[in-house]
């Protein structure tokens, strides 16, 4: 389900005459859908009579601007005979823009209101307050998390250069520079799996999304605040070492504050990788990345098994980039991985220690809108012979999250609560509840 936004009226194209809605003229053009992508941070506008021809933006209007230059390049660059006449329904359109339905919306930005099934989350919030203050709470990032403030937190200096592409933006990116041309440009596993059949590289696929996710990028304000909380297991899906940054960050500013040194709000380098990509011994993180386990099998680097929240156990379970060959970006690699879900202890892509603390914390989401297939055949896996009375709550942050997903997992099964905000209410609101963390590590 998505919410259409239509930035003025209806446009559709035909030799500049004028069509009539409800008394409204409006000069006639090519039709935009503009939709908002919770999951992706933005908006997406498209032109459905000119395949392949979208635009993104972080508020309608730039996505409007992205796909009018879109529209231009596609209308220079086609044939005299391939550029469709515009197509329109003016029943539909009509009946809709005369009784103002949802349909068509001429604000620019939605209004900020509560859904009619948001509830006060108040209880949820106090109790992972709670076990984030004992250190007894498991994070699992996705990658929305880098996804700048919405327009209205002025408060907040988190400009979008600053934030690593995130789902269809990075989609896009690969689809143009690879030349995509399937309408399904924002499926991220099948145009990965082009760009590495065009370069004939698996080398160049991993470096684009390097260039793209890591230079010049910055954790930002919600990722800093999730560190200072200090959760002694974290499991991501992201390739970059924002947190790992936002950690070190963290550390830093702890030793400056203590010894009153100067320049303590400065950004501190990231931790060297080693040879083999693992961080370096004095480093305030253990990480354990991924392996697809193609040629050889290796063991899985556990968790503690009493975790540290002073040095927290960071699982890179779709790989990163110090190791390209621990990424899980294509079609084939999301293949691999869930046939490694069937591996035992030692080489299950979760080690047992984790997999033990998954069935005894609670689990938080944030970033991530659980439509990944293979983790959730994980979660169903660890919780189906269990008892309701056995199994700890997991919420997951997710302001509009997929309608069927909830009703299985929330409505049905009960394996996640679905807290309906947006992750840059959310997160100060538990930064701010969480009391000074306990002095002593988490004990099983």
């Amino acid at each position: 389900r998505v919410d259409f936004t239509q930035v003025g009226a209806p446009h559709v194209r035909s030799n500049n005459s004028t069509t009539t809605f409800s008394g409204k003229s409006v000069m006639k053009d090519y039709l935009i859908n503009i939709f908002h992508s919770e999951q992706d941070g933005g908006y997406i506008a498209d032109i459905p009579d000119l395949k392949d021809c979208y635009g993104f933006g972080h508020t309608p209007a730039e996505a409007l601007a992205a796909v009018e230059i879109a529209k231009e390049k596609w209308l220079k660059d086609a044939a005299a005979d391939e550029i469709p006449d515009p197509h329109y329904l003016p029943e539909i359109y009509a009946s809709n823009y005369a009784s103002k339905k949802a349909f068509i919306n001429t604000n620019p930005l939605p209004a900020k209101t509560v859904s009619a099934d948001q509830r006060s989350y108040d209880d949820d919030l106090k109790y992972i307050a709670e076990k984030v203050a004992r250190h007894q709470c498991i994070l699992f990032l996705g990658s929305a998390i880098h996804a700048p403030p919405p327009p209205d937190l002025t408060q907040y200096d988190y400009p979008k250069e600053k934030a690593p592409p995130i789902g269809i933006e990075l989609s896009k990116l690969l689809a143009e520079k690879s030349e995509y041309k399937s309408p399904d440009w924002w499926n991220l596993q099948r145009v990965a799996q082009h760009f590495e059949f065009k370069t004939k590289s698996r080398f160049r696929l991993v470096e684009e999304i390097g260039n793209a996710i890591h230079t010049d990028r910055e954790p930002s304000p919600m990722l800093r605040l999730l560190a200072d909380l200090e959760f002694p297991i974290v499991v991501t899906t992201n390739y970059d070492r924002l947190y790992e940054q936002a950690v070190e960050q963290r550390n830093q500013t702890k030793k400056s504050s203590g010894s009153q040194a100067e320049n303590s709000s400065s950004t501190p380098a990231e931790p060297p990788p080693t040879s083999d990509g693992e961080q370096s011994s004095d480093s305030p993180f253990q990480l354990s990345i991924y392996s697809p386990n193609l040629e050889k099998k290796h063991e899985t680097v556990d968790c503690p098994r009493n975790p540290d929240f002073q040095k927290p156990f960071i699982l890179k379970i779709h790989g990163d980039l110090s190791r390209p060959e621990s990424i899980v970006i294509t079609d084939e690699d999301y293949i691999q991985f869930v046939l490694r879900m069937s591996d035992k202890p030692p080489n299950h892509p979760f080690g047992t220690n984790l997999l033990r603390y998954l069935v005894t914390w609670p689990t938080l989401f944030i970033g991530y809108s659980l439509m990944d297939y293979n983790l959730r055949l994980l979660f169903k896996t660890l919780r189906w012979k269990l008892d309701a009375a056995q199994i700890p709550p997991s919420y997951s942050v997710d302001k509009k999250p997929d309608e069927l997903i909830r009703d299985v997992w929330e409505s049905q099964r009960r394996y996640v609560s679905f807290i309906v905000l947006n992750l840059w209410d959310f997160i100060p609101k538990l930064h701010s509840l969480v009391p000074t963390p306990v002095s002593t590590p988490a004990k099983e």
